[in-house]
């Protein structure tokens, strides 16, 4: 039941063009207590943000980042009328930034990044095999140049349009999307990797990045939170994990949460992370 259910639901999330008709409103689980940073350390807080391509720009989405006054933002599903809004809004705090638009018929395959230090390179990496790009892109940040792999990978679709084959089929080519890009990766270059996986969890592509030391941040101080919801007839709303913050052990996580604002049908997650 549970995933037919959510078959329907990521159906609407992924074919709409005009965003959910209400406002986000996740969990509140139990959390960990954030941890206590060395003193001295570098730290850096991040944000990973599925804008929803259908609300054009939308206030709501950006008085979300705003709130927890992230040090870099990565987004996904960013259009033209998107990235304008978000440089309105928020260049004083990101003077730094970079958008793509999609690049395909897949209309929600735009990508972003707004960083309060220096965007030195970004690579669009399209090898993946998936519908949607991804960027690799290297900020010079406080404690030396960091490297963040902004993912947006495919959805639950097969090849013939159908949700129901899709669901159960293509959990492997989010795994071949996760291998291709990770072999892209600077190995000598702290890394980050975030985005929409379109997946929870205990999803292939995670996998593929945990098997490299990738560490989930979200997970360790909010274990039961979701980041995607949709509502369905009879007044039920779907809800899972479906975007994450990766890290590698150049950074110890001190904080994690959902951001329980925005019209998008994905809330921001932001974490706190401690350079070593």
């Amino acid at each position: 039941m549970r995933v037919l259910v959510s078959i329907f639901g990521i159906t609407f999330a992924a074919c709409s063009s005009s965003g959910p008709s209400s406002n986000w409103t996740g969990s509140a689980p139990i959390a960990a207590p954030p941890q206590v940073g060395s003193p001295g350390a570098v730290r850096l807080r991040v944000m990973t943000y599925n804008v929803n391509f259908g609300l054009r720009g939308d206030q709501a989405g950006i008085d979300a980042v705003a709130s927890v006054s992230p040090d870099l933002v990565l987004f996904q599903e960013t259009t033209e009328e998107w990235s304008t809004a978000l440089i309105e809004g928020l260049a004083t705090r990101f003077p730094h930034h970079r958008f793509e638009g999609a690049r395909n018929h897949w209309i929600a395959g735009g990508m972003g990044v707004m960083s309060r230090w220096p965007i030195t390179h970004l690579d669009t990496l399209v090898d993946g095999g998936g519908p949607f790009f991804a960027h690799r892109v290297v900020i010079e940040a406080p404690g030396g140049p960091l490297q963040i792999l902004n993912l947006h990978l495919r959805p639950p679709m097969s090849e013939s349009g159908s949700w129901v084959v899709g669901y159960f089929s293509t959990r492997q080519d989010r795994e071949r999307e996760a291998k291709a890009h990770v072999a892209r990766l600077d190995p000598a270059l702290p890394t980050l990797v975030v985005g929409d996986f379109n997946e929870e969890d205990e999803g292939m592509a995670i996998a593929v990045f945990r098997g490299h030391g990738f560490a989930n941040a979200l997970p360790k101080f909010h274990p039961n939170a979701e980041t995607w919801q949709w509502p369905i007839s009879g007044g039920v709303t779907l809800k899972f994990r479906l975007d994450h913050i990766l890290h590698d052990s150049h950074f110890r996580p001190l904080n994690a949460a959902v951001v329980d604002a925005g019209r998008s049908d994905h809330a921001p997650v932001w974490a706190d992370l401690e350079r070593r």
